[in-house]
């Protein structure tokens, strides 16, 4: 790995070490943390609820707070005024503005949620006010970008793809310190609830559930051991698309999907074979066969473009000697 490419590494290993922590405490309090998709706005909610209750002037700071944190998106529209002409996709940011008053308030005060009972817990919803906000900010980066490409150059492109392939790293990171580790420790709450008295025969139970969160999170993480490899062609592809340092970064990145698509088959393969073997001493199976379509769907198209660059590089030396 280049290493240029170490800072942006370590705030992976932050990002995993970070979400594995708000995981696992959230989990023992999901008062405050009761999904990714809530964070910070539970957490922002959680707080200015306590400082509103502390009296009359924690309650004056806490409104001046909730209107600054809900003012943020129409001030950073400002700043873009003054430095652009505003675009139809910036009205989303006055959106946005509203909306978060909207799920602030109900984060502040989640027991005034209108929703009917017995349909969802209330973890369920603070995560679907979290999920607007985040799908309103999705869309308008991806209405931005793609505003941007029909004009970028080819230097504007390469970096935009590197953006892309920096936020997908942090998203693979996401999915297997964050998602997959809350579905393990759920599995881990739900086995030992469901075997009260019999914590003892457990032991090999939750080695599974362990290993069964390994087996899930192992392709993203090659995922981004696949992305950190092609954001080091790309660096090369800048200097020189045909130099030599261009091929034997294409050809290490070749092999990096290779070795990403097998260990993701394997992983699977051995991990089946392994609950057959101690069939007798689980009380948990895991009786379907575990398919990770977006990382292997990812890992094959980075292969597919390494291809591209191996045939365009070799057509151009081609080319050289019949000149």
């Amino acid at each position: 790995m280049n290493a240029k490419r170490y800072p942006f590494a370590g705030l992976l290993v932050l990002e995993a070490f970070v979400l594995l922590m708000l995981c696992w405490a959230g989990h023992a309090n999901q008062g405050w943390f009761s999904g990714a998709l809530a964070f910070p706005f539970e957490q922002l909610g959680a707080g200015l609820r306590a400082l509103s209750l502390a009296g009359g002037m924690g309650n004056a700071l806490s409104l001046l707070l909730y209107a600054v944190i809900c003012l943020l998106p129409g001030a950073a529209l400002l700043v873009i005024r003054r430095k652009r002409a505003l675009c139809r996709e910036d009205g989303l940011l006055a959106l946005l503005t509203v909306l978060l008053f909207a799920v602030m308030y109900y984060m502040v005060n989640p027991g005034l949620i209108p929703a009917p009972q017995g349909l969802m817990d209330g973890a369920s919803y603070k995560g679907l006010f979290g999920g607007a906000v985040y799908a309103l900010l999705f869309g308008y980066g991806v209405l931005r970008l793609l505003g941007r490409f029909v004009e970028a150059d080819r230097n504007k492109l390469q970096d935009y793809l590197f953006l892309l392939l920096k936020i997908l790293a942090v998203v693979f990171i996401y999915l297997a310190f964050g998602a997959c580790f809350r579905d393990f420790l759920t599995a881990m709450a739900a086995l030992r609830e469901g075997n009260q008295g019999n914590e003892g025969a457990l032991v090999v139970s939750y080695g599974f559930l362990f290993l069964r969160w390994l087996a899930a999170a192992l392709p993203y993480v090659l995922d981004v051991v696949v992305i950190l490899a092609a954001l080091d062609l790309l660096e090369n592809m800048r200097a020189d698309r045909y130099s030599e340092a261009v091929a034997a970064a294409a050809q290490k990145l070749s092999c990096l999907c290779m070795v990403s698509l097998a260990a993701t088959v394997l992983v699977t393969v051995v991990l089946n074979l392994l609950q057959l073997l101690f069939l007798g001493e689980l009380y948990t199976l895991h009786v379907t066969v575990y398919l990770p379509v977006l990382s292997i769907a990812f890992v094959l198209g980075v292969l597919l473009l390494v291809q591209f660059i191996g045939e365009n590089r070799q057509l151009k030396e081609d080319n050289d000697l019949f000149i």
